[in-house]
């Protein structure tokens, strides 16, 4: 394969783009584009063929907005296509739009998530590339791949990456390791696209190299790398999603019972004061703080994270945070067979939306008149019904979270997850009130056991929310 400003080869040379004409002459190549949903929000984009008795190899690449990852998957199909610096040409397949001189934005955002679950989508995965810059000395969130992540790290200026790997030391992300125990890492410069000057070319030939050695030994690296299929882990992020959304649940629904408990004891306690007015026939009135639940707009947060998967028969949110673009109720990831796993109420009775309920209160006057002992006596028996009622309510709620965190601890990718551990806070107490002390004491003993936590595991988990690359080798 040979190259000027132009590709010759033996096949037909692959159709391009002209964008500028450099040094080095920027191209773009044709590819193929599929969208997989309706939603527009997953696609496929095609360069070439996909040889049959060649191995496939599937690679994600993931990281914040600006690290370069657009600029990686360009420099992979180059060095697969053999390009040289002496050639003084530079082939793209995606494109990113410029929005200052030093920031830059993927066109448009894959819902990983989305893409994994997609019947179409993911199935296994090679190797996962965390892309870091040089300079970075903190970790975003990441989702633990543990053997399989590897580090892309960017604007390097060829030393040793000293920031990113304490930071990597420091926020305890699983990757994959040498020999030395020191993080896999793969040097890249990212300057390749850029005009080519004759004062900077030693800079510019140097860059070059760092990425064609880095991606010689990435590959070589990919080659005695498992595939790890994804159809367990998906079943198991499945179920620790509906998990995560019965505690959530659990815990709004044992706030709110807590909170009418005092309403109702509160009347319990002015019908006991105004005892002698009520045998009298006299009016009594009072005051209480009535709690209620009302449905409020969502105003903030993720584009399409600001709608709820909400119960309309019990009142409660089901979903808060819900990572796939669900289109109605019934697509969202707590129902199982009809039933939300959150309430336990059929899916016809939720709606999806932009609102959610929240728990208000306000000052409620009671002019009551009992002319009767009988009445009275009546209204104490309701009174003390309603009042069993939502303390059975509430003990249920306690034990079905507590039981809900054994579950997520079993399925815990780390069993010290964050993700896990942050409830139990509030819920030892309450199991203590309740009596279960059992339970209780489990969870203390969790909680005992739990490592000084990083800034990375303090972190609420979103499953890789952001922007990520896949590509396929």
């Amino acid at each position: 394969m040979e190259f000027s400003n132009s590709v010759t080869t033996s096949n037909t040379p692959p159709r391009r783009q002209k964008v500028n004409s450099g040094p080095p002459a920027l191209r773009r190549l044709h590819t193929q584009k599929f969208t997989l949903d309706e939603c527009d929000k997953i696609r496929r984009w095609t360069f070439g063929q996909k040889h049959p008795t060649k191995l496939n190899k599937t690679i994600l690449l993931v990281g914040e907005t600006g690290t370069g990852k657009t600029t990686l998957i360009n420099t992979m199909v180059n060095y697969y296509l053999g390009v040289k610096i002496e050639h003084n040409v530079w082939f793209e397949i995606t494109e990113e739009q410029k929005t200052g001189q030093t920031e830059s934005k993927t066109s448009e955002i894959t819902n990983l998530h989305r893409l994994f679950l997609h019947d179409t989508g993911v199935k296994s995965l090679d190797a996962v590339c965390l892309v870091l810059k040089a300079s970075q000395n903190r970790i975003s969130e990441i989702q633990h791949i543990g053997e399989n992540v590897v580090l892309f790290i960017t604007y390097s200026d060829g030393g040793p990456p000293k920031d990113v790997l304490e930071a990597v030391e420091k926020e305890k992300i699983p990757c994959c390791r040498d020999a030395e125990n020191e993080p896999v890492h793969f040097l890249f410069n990212n300057r390749q696209p850029e005009k080519h000057t004759a004062k900077y070319q030693r800079v510019f030939k140097s860059s070059w190299e760092m990425g064609e050695s880095s991606l010689e030994e990435f590959f070589e690296f990919l080659k005695l790398q498992q595939s790890k299929s994804l159809t367990l882990t998906l079943s198991v992020l499945r179920e620790r999603m509906q998990l995560e959304a019965c505690v959530q649940s659990l815990k709004e629904h044992i706030k709110f019972t807590e909170q009418k408990l005092i309403e109702l004891t509160m009347i319990q306690l002015a019908l006991q004061m105004y005892k002698e007015k009520i045998m009298m026939d006299e009016n009594f009135p009072f005051s209480i703080k009535k709690v209620y639940k009302k449905k409020v707009p969502i105003t903030r947060g993720l584009w399409f994270n600001r709608k709820v998967t909400a119960c309309s028969e019990c009142q409660e949110n089901c979903h808060l945070y819900c990572i796939m673009i669900a289109n109605s109720a019934r697509s969202c990831e707590v129902m199982k067979k009809d039933y939300c796993t959150a309430c336990g109420c059929y899916t016809s009775k939720h709606v999806r939306e932009g609102k959610k309920y929240k728990t208000f209160e306000k000052n409620e006057t009671h002019q009551e008149k009992l002319s009767k002992k009988e009445e009275m006596t009546n209204v104490e028996r309701s009174l003390k019904v309603l009042l069993d009622e939502n303390e059975k309510q509430q003990r249920n709620s306690v034990k079905n979270a507590y039981q809900a965190i054994i579950k997520l601890c079993d399925c815990a990718l780390k069993p010290d997850s964050a993700f896990t551990l942050r409830h139990l806070d509030f819920l030892i107490p309450r199991l203590e009130k309740a009596g279960e002390l059992e339970s209780a004491q489990r969870l203390k003993g969790m909680q005992n056991h739990l490592p000084q936590e990083s800034s990375y595991s303090k972190r609420p988990n979103k499953l890789f929310f952001g922007r990520c690359e896949k590509g396929n080798s």
